[in-house]
């Protein structure tokens, strides 16, 4: 082979090369490198802990802040997250029954919730608690 039609060759090959490389990069800065996590996963982490703590199958109550209007869209979507974070377990919304937890977005005292008639079992972090209801036994 000529000298002429070797560097031509190894023109062409290092052009496409470069340019292979230059789209990978490309590709690479697209992506980020960690997916970012979906708002039910992260509301669904806040009851890993609880999770350990209750029986395989069962009924246990929800409520949440006493201000709460009826029919509050958002306090509908994470009444049904809580479902769905700790199925096979029925989660009822109504706090008649002896355990039930409590996903609080404000502040409660324990004597508040003595007072309406709840003793609290235990306090996860990030507004998470199991109550038992004193009422219902």
């Amino acid at each position: 082979m000529n000298p002429r039609a070797l560097g031509a060759i190894l023109s062409v090959a290092t052009v496409s090369l470069l340019s292979v490389g230059r789209l990978f990069f490309q590709v690479v800065d697209f992506y980020p490198t960690a997916p970012s996590t979906d708002g039910v996963t992260e509301f669904d982490r806040r009851f890993v802990a609880l999770r350990g703590m209750l029986p395989p199958k069962g009924i246990i109550g929800y409520m949440t802040d006493p201000e709460t209007p009826p029919g509050d869209t958002n306090a509908q979507a994470e009444y049904h997250l809580t479902q769905y974070s700790l199925a096979p377990i029925l989660v009822v919304n109504s706090p008649q029954q002896r355990f039930v937890i409590g996903n609080f977005h404000t502040t409660v005292t324990t004597g508040g919730l003595r007072d309406r008639g709840f003793k609290l079992v235990k306090e996860f972090g990030n507004g998470i608690a199991l109550l038992e209801n004193e009422k219902v036994r």
